[in-house]
């Protein structure tokens, strides 16, 4: 009976190995697909942030234009 139930216990062992390889595999592309969407949402993050800059830089430049005016008036 104890030879028996020890064979079970090692079939058991085995099968939770095998899903940790199964987990471990999953669980990578997981890490790829979420860094991949990190990247993704920093770019376009970014590329807001460059527009903000560029409007800042119009404005700037029509209150230089104005003060020319007033100036040269």
């Amino acid at each position: 009976m104890m030879e028996k139930k020890k064979k079970k216990k090692k079939k058991k062992k085995k099968k939770k190995n095998n899903n940790k390889k199964k987990n471990k595999k999953k669980n990578k592309k997981k890490n790829k697909n979420n860094k991949n969407n990190k990247k993704k949402k920093k770019k376009k993050k970014k590329k807001k942030k460059k527009k903000k800059k560029k409007k800042k830089k119009k404005k700037k430049k029509k209150t230089t234009v104005a003060l020319q005016l007033l100036l040269h008036c």
